[in-house]
């Protein structure tokens, strides 16, 4: 699951009862992911991700890393 899944179900799980809870979390997450722009990513970056991110950006694997939680943890 990535992480605006887990986020969406985080913010509907606690509202979501006429659907059954985690499924009508699920359903909207879903739903997020079919809109223009968005995509799924892994919670935990690969080592190639990490490496390529890290040259992009001129920075080192663990400035990558740090960057790529940054993102993760903060996608609304």
């Amino acid at each position: 699951m990535n992480a605006i899944s887990m986020s969406l179900m985080k913010k509907t799980q606690s509202r979501d009862t006429d659907l059954g809870g985690s499924l009508g979390a699920s359903v909207t997450a879903m739903g997020a992911l079919c809109e223009p722009g968005q995509t799924a990513v892994p919670l935990k970056p690969s080592a190639t991700m990490l490496a390529s991110g890290a040259r992009a950006g001129g920075v080192s694997v663990e400035i990558a890393w740090k960057i790529y939680q940054a993102m993760i943890h903060h996608a609304d």
